[in-house]
């Protein structure tokens, strides 16, 4: 096993048939893997993380982390943790507070209710309508993969949700909202329902939780311009110090993707450490700002843990 070693998770519940878009980590497997972890790890912050390994400790190190905010992870992850006695980092995207819905959530609402390949269809019947100049560019195939990303996942799911990170945000907007209001859709509801409120993210850092930027709208950082990012980081940064009191020191990279202007805007905004989904445990040549991290569903392959 590696010796140090992060691990992030986004929704912690049991599957539920309302939200069948949404893969996510039971509540019995969440209580599984911070057992495991306990047993041969000792939990603490992503930053001590970093630290050891930089130094080159050999110590056996996790920590734990959680993308988005979600209302889950209040529920259900904070009384395992506490009853492990451990503390852990949490990511919130503040446009939520504000009643917005993020495109991945969104997408996993859509999935919800209807098929990849309907889902594909629906998109290219809207750009052909709306778009036809930009159809050839943004059409959907179902037979080959657009990337090499999600790999894991079938033709239809891996180009749907590719094509929503790369989409312009003005028609990927116009595009969500058309299928939101088809389907009767409410977003301020939904994501009411799906994501913590001020007063849960305040609570989590009053039990001693650690809260870091995740941004404002969750716009993957590789294919926005400058100024839309400095902004989004800024105000994330803004909304939180209101909220905890402190500002935070820690980020974790929407949907994983960063660009050098990201890392320069998060070096100006004062953040110490930041997170990717690069797949790997920590290592003594980590960048402070590109600090790599498993995913539960790695947790689960790598580590074969045993069952209780």
């Amino acid at each position: 096993m590696e010796r140090q070693i992060i691990v992030n998770y986004h929704y912690v519940e049991n599957p539920s048939p309302r939200f069948s878009g949404i893969f996510p980590c039971s509540v019995e497997d969440f209580n599984r893997q911070i057992n495991f972890l306990s047993q041969n790890y000792r939990i603490v912050s992503p930053s001590e993380v970093f630290e050891v390994a930089k130094a080159g400790n050999g110590e056996m190190l996790a920590a734990v982390t959680f993308d988005d905010g979600l209302k889950d992870q209040y529920q259900n992850v904070l009384p395992i943790l506490k009853k492990y006695k451990v503390a852990a980092a949490f990511f919130p995207i503040t446009a939520t507070l504000e009643g917005h819905l993020p495109t991945a959530q969104k997408i996993h609402v859509l999935l919800s209710r209807l098929s990849a390949a309907e889902m594909c269809d629906t998109f290219n019947k809207f750009i052909k309508e709306f778009y036809p100049d930009l159809e050839s560019a943004y059409q959907i195939p179902k037979d080959r993969r657009l990337t090499d990303k999600r790999m894991h996942e079938d033709i239809c799911n891996a180009n749907f949700k590719e094509t929503m990170i790369f989409l312009p945000e003005d028609i990927k907007g116009r595009f969500l909202r058309y299928v939101f209001k088809n389907l009767g859709l409410n977003e301020k509801s939904i994501s009411e329902e799906l994501f913590m409120s001020s007063e849960e993210i305040a609570d989590l850092k009053k039990q001693g939780m650690i809260i870091g930027g995740h941004s404002h709208n969750h716009y993957a950082m590789n294919v926005v311009g400058e100024e839309t990012l400095k902004k989004d980081i800024e105000l994330n940064k803004e909304i939180l110090s209101g909220i905890l009191k402190t500002a935070p020191t820690i980020f974790s990279y929407p949907h994983g993707r960063y660009s050098d202007t990201a890392l320069k805007i998060l070096k100006e905004a004062g953040y110490r450490y930041a997170f990717t989904i690069e797949k790997r445990g920590v290592a003594a040549s980590d960048e402070p700002l590109l600090i790599p991290r498993y995913d539960t569903a790695d947790l689960k392959t790598m580590l074969s843990f045993p069952r209780l």
